[in-house]
């Protein structure tokens, strides 16, 4: 296969391997950043998930270079005209007016602003990208990394030497592909001195995950189409979790995160208590009071809720990693589907 030298590899295009990239290019090395899909940015724009939620993130606590690219998504949205007078003189411009994080934005703007920071780091023959790029093997020399063969959407093959090899994948792939030593899970007390730990090490013990999605209001309109499959299985579903979670997970009710005890938030803001959260308004990327009226934009929420975290399947499971991945969409498909026909409103 074909071989290409580099001084870093960085394998993985998320929002860690892009820093990487910045430093290590604003060093003068060469670079290489693979990544397995067809974006940059990860969690922001893959993954469609807001940036942070750091309450005092505008203070202190950011790096310079998070810095930027927050500024250059700020600075994109205010050079769309339609933006209303209001939302382009905020300094600290939220352009979905969502809750969990101070800059709720849509993944091609965040994008974009990506592709900016790294342009000048392409242009000057540091940095090539490679994308829809997945590492397959790793070939090792004692405890050092050597290459990595990497397979490219429809091309052949690539074989990566590098000096330096950094591990930016979304679930640490070269660790299996290296061997090397790592560990899963909740590790036990005995291991860690930490007071909560589990008595016994817990390697199965890992967070769920969720299929995220965008999701838009069109008052008067019928996008209903036919029922998910399975959707039977899950609108009757009830995790099996303990402490117990409070009935169904298609409904509206969920166990608080921190408390534990039953949790109840309403979709739209207009259902909620004055000043009190909404799942409509907790992850929205896209609100149209930032708009002018004639602008055309629609509010647009990221359904990332407890009602479509996926409990029954891992993506570390080598066997089971793809069976995971069919079960979470079709978990947010019938959430979907359930919000358009079957969950309760508060007008009955």
């Amino acid at each position: 296969m074909r071989e290409i030298s580099t001084d870093v590899c960085i394998i993985g295009g998320g929002l860690g391997g892009c820093a990487a990239a910045l430093a290590v290019t604003s060093l003068g090395l060469r670079a290489v950043l693979t990544e397995p899909t067809a974006w940059l940015g990860g969690q922001l724009t893959s993954q469609a998930v807001p940036p942070d939620e750091h309450r005092w993130i505008e203070q202190y606590g950011c790096t310079v270079r998070y810095r930027a690219l927050r500024e250059r998504i700020r600075a994109i949205y205010r050079a769309n005209p339609t933006l209303s007078d209001s939302a382009r003189s905020d300094p600290f411009l939220n352009p979905g007016l969502g809750s969990v994080s101070g800059l709720c934005c849509e993944p091609k703007v965040a994008l974009a602003a990506l592709e900016q920071l790294l342009a000048p780091s392409q242009e000057d023959g540091l940095l090539q990208i490679l994308l829809q790029c997945v590492p397959r093997a790793a070939g090792t020399d004692g405890d050092r990394i050597v290459g990595v063969q990497v397979s490219r959407h429809g091309e052949d093959d690539l074989w990566i030497r590098a000096d330096y090899f950094l591990d930016a994948t979304e679930l640490g792939d070269l660790l299996a592909l290296a061997e090397v030593e790592h560990v899963t899970g909740a590790e036990s007390q005995a291991e860690t001195g930490e007071p909560h730990a589990p008595t016994v090490a817990q390697p199965e013990d890992l967070q769920a995950f969720t299929w995220c999605f965008a999701m838009s209001h069109e008052p008067g309109a019928n996008h209903v189409q036919d029922p998910p499959p399975n959707y039977a299985q899950w609108r009757t579903y009830v995790p099996a979790l303990q402490p117990p979670w409070p009935g169904r997970m298609l409904d509206w009710n969920y166990t608080h995160p921190k408390t534990l005890a039953p949790n109840c938030l309403p979709l739209m803001p207009n259902e909620a208590a004055p000043g009190a959260m909404s799942l409509w308004t907790y992850r929205r990327i896209a609100c149209a009071n930032q708009y002018e009226s004639a602008s055309g934009v629609r509010d647009a929420t990221l359904v990332n809720w407890p009602q479509n975290d996926y409990l029954d399947g891992s993506l570390l499971d080598p066997s089971g990693a793809e069976a995971a991945k069919v079960g979470a969409k079709e978990l947010s498909r019938a959430l979907l589907y359930w919000m358009q026909t079957e969950a309760p409103r508060p007008d009955g």
